[in-house]
């Protein structure tokens, strides 16, 4: 290859005329002297031929003839041009012509010219500009026949001459001189004033490209060439392009976001918010590629959309030219520009934007849930929670004010509206409820509250409530002014346990004041006579026992108390159970009438327990079997062993216990309430005191009762290892 390259400069240099090798654009390859020389000195270093020399209708030829492949030929008054296609390219080659045939050739040539449909006027004068030669072109052009204008005009005819007049005084006072027409003429051309305004016969004119040869025979002047195209359309479609690229100018330069003009990625313009945008000079973005302003990770997509021509809007994340990166949102279009499909990205720096969203989405989930936790403590809460709106429209119910209000098909929305069908609610609470809804509504009132009771249909006890209301701030979470809160507080519990104080406080007055005022007579009598031994002994026995039972009293009491604050303490005794419950049945039998049975197990049971508590079990069930039984005279005790378990069983015949009773038997305080039970009396302690000591050593206890064939209570245990 570089032998052949090498060869092929040579041959150049070694020609007499000149060669040049040129691209089909007009870039020079290469070129010989002599071809340099038929140019002026100050374009010999130009790189372009069509640079070089001015453009002409020969030279637009030419350009015309390479561009399509054509080999061309064209012969002026002093030299002959020869383009012949070569590989890729064309050489290019300028030859004298002989003194004696120039004048010949060049009237050939153009006779030639002068009959080819070329759309343009060709115009021959003479030295004096005198018109010689008139082509169609330029009949078509200017409007008038040859026959009008060979040897009757000049050319300075055919131009408005107002312009004509107004452009010789320029030149004339640019050069201080004097200047006729030709020399005016050939001063404008020569300093590229091609652009000249015709008039034509009809008077009307016209914007032509003006091109003017001379036309010399042995060195002396005998002519002119005048070539004459009719530019006016093409300069008004530039004044449009011109004002359409001025008005789009401003219209980029006016808005915020980035605009960037690209063909297939690579940019060809960009306006002043780009610049701001990427931090680099928009001339400095001109011929780089759109993927370089986007992040490494996003280019593949970019470039597919470029690719598949889509024209959807996207979010990229853009890169500035400091290497900083920024979130964009891309709006790309297709527009067609001189035949070519070119892109216009507009692209909106949305990082603010996005922060703020993001922002926004983190406070939207912080929002949601604390929301989400409000709403689970109010749906969790044991309180019925009604949010309204300032009109009593209802926003909020939990679950619990669902179930307090609850109305069947389509309830009203309004919270006073559904109040009066509440038909649960008494008529007297309904309407009193409405009165103090209707002063928070109306304004006459900031808080309202009262007590209310619904009766239960299958139970004899009710459900208390207290209804509080008050007005509340909501523009915050719902957008409007204030509204109202509605809480429905079942106070239930707390009623029985105002009746279990009450009850309490009675029992133990009664059950205090009984042996205390025994005692207190009984001293009385003591200290007031003087008694015989057997009297002053059995007093002393009854105080004794009337001592033992506010003994025990206090006592149950205080295990209660103790058993609450779980400051209750357990010791870890190894005993027999058959010999516990045998001497606490012994002890029973020697102060009791009742008949006590006793089946006792087969083997000795073990335990590891309390023995003590295990024996306050067993005094408290036996002392309620005998205590529960008046009218009878059994007991009965039983212990059995099954797998490594203990039960122990105390029966009665007395007056039993309702089966509805069984849940709360268990509860302190609690007493079955019927006559039989009110005549017997007692605090209610015994069997929550037994549950808990035998709960608390893992075990369980139960009962089984009828009412009028008397109770069951029964107690397990685990045994001690040994023992299973």
């Amino acid at each position: 290859m570089e032998n052949h390259a090498n060869l092929q400069s040579k041959l150049l240099h070694a020609l007499p005329y000149g060669v040049a090798l040129i691209q089909k654009d007009g870039t020079i390859v290469q070129a010989n002297r002599p071809f340099l020389e038929q140019f002026p000195e100050n374009l010999q270093t130009r790189a372009n031929l069509f640079h070089m020399v001015n453009q002409s209708p020969i030279t637009m030829e030419l350009s015309r003839r390479m561009e399509q492949g054509l080999p061309w030929m064209y012969e002026l008054p002093t030299m002959r041009v020869h383009a012949n296609p070569w590989e890729d390219n064309y050489i290019l080659s300028i030859e004298p012509l002989p003194h004696d045939t120039r004048v010949t050739i060049q009237h050939n040539a153009f006779e030639a010219m002068m009959h080819t449909e070329l759309d343009m006027a060709m115009i021959m004068t003479d030295a004096n500009l005198l018109i010689t030669r008139f082509n169609q072109g330029a009949t078509e052009l200017f409007g008038y026949a040859p026959h009008e204008v060979l040897y009757e005009m000049t050319p300075f005819a055919l131009f408005e001459s107002r312009e004509l007049s107004e452009k010789r005084s320029a030149y004339q006072d640019e050069m201080e001189q004097l200047l006729s027409f030709e020399q005016m003429l050939r001063l404008a051309l020569d300093k590229g004033d091609r652009e000249w305004k015709f008039q034509c016969k009809d008077r009307t004119q016209f914007t032509g490209k003006l091109f003017m040869h001379p036309v010399y025979e042995q060195e002396q002047l005998i002519g002119f060439f005048f070539f004459v195209f009719d530019v006016s359309p093409e300069i008004e479609l530039k004044r449009e392009l011109r004002y359409k690229e001025q008005r789009y100018r401003m219209f980029a330069e006016s808005v915020i976001e980035a605009v960037l003009f690209h063909e297939d990625g690579m940019i060809l313009d960009a306006n002043k918010a780009a610049e701001s945008i990427f931090k680099i000079p928009a001339e400095q973005m001109v011929g780089r590629q759109t993927i370089e302003f986007i992040a490494e990770g996003y280019r593949a997509d970019v470039l597919r959309r470029i690719r598949n021509h889509i024209q959807t809007p996207y979010e990229v994340i853009g890169r500035r030219e400091d290497g900083t990166f920024l979130e964009m949102e891309v709006y790309p279009k297709e527009v067609t520009y001189q035949g070519q499909t070119l892109r216009v990205a507009v692209m909106r720096d949305i990082s603010d934007r996005k922060k703020v969203e993001r922002m926004l989405e983190r406070e939207k989930n912080a929002i949601a849930r604390q929301r989400d936790v409000i709403q689970s403590i109010l749906q969790a809460s044991n309180e019925a929670f009604v949010l309204t709106e300032s009109n009593g429209s209802v926003l909020f119910m939990n679950v619990h004010a669902r179930r307090l209000m609850d109305l069947p098909g389509i309830a009203p929305n309004k919270i006073q509206e559904r109040i009066p069908l509440l038909s649960t609610f008494r008529p007297r609470d309904r309407s009193e409820m409405l009165r103090k809804m209707d002063q928070l509504l109306d304004g006459t009132a900031q808080e309202v509250s009262m007590r209310f009771s619904i009766p239960q249909p299958s139970d004899r006890d009710e459900e208390y409530y207290e209804m509080y209301g008050t007005i509340m701030d909501t523009k915050r979470q719902f957008g409007m002014d204030s509204g109202f809160l509605f809480v429905f507080r079942n106070r239930t519990e707390e009623e029985r346990m105002d009746q279990i104080k009450n009850e309490l406080v009675s029992t133990v007055s009664h059950e205090l004041r009984t042996p205390l005022s025994s005692l207190s007579g009984y001293i009385e009598l003591m200290l007031a006579r003087d008694l015989t031994p057997e009297k002053r002994e059995r007093f002393l026995k009854t105080m004794a026992k009337e001592a033992k039972r506010l003994t025990a009293l206090l006592n149950d009491f205080l295990d209660i108390q103790r058993m609450e604050d779980g400051h209750q303490e357990y010791k870890q005794d190894h005993f027999s159970l058959n010999k516990l419950v045998l001497e606490v049945i012994e002890r029973f039998r020697e102060t009791n009438d009742h008949a006590i049975h006793f089946d006792n197990a087969d083997n000795d049971m073990l335990l590891i327990a309390d023995r003590n508590r295990i024996e306050q079990v067993l005094v408290n069930l036996i002392s309620n079997a005998i205590k529960y039984s008046p009218n009878e005279q059994e007991i009965e005790v039983r212990i059995r062993q099954d797998h490594n378990q203990a039960h122990v069983s105390i029966r009665d015949f007395g007056i039993g216990i309702p089966e509805h009773a069984f849940e709360k038997l268990f509860t302190k305080f609690y007493r079955v309430d019927n006559s039989d039970t009110r005549k017997i009396g007692g605090t209610g302690l015994g069997l929550s005191i037994c549950k808990e000591i035998i709960e608390s050593h893992g075990g369980s206890i139960e009962v089984e009762s009828s009412i009028g064939k008397g109770s069951t209570f029964t107690f397990t245990l685990d045994l001690a290892e040994e023992t299973s």
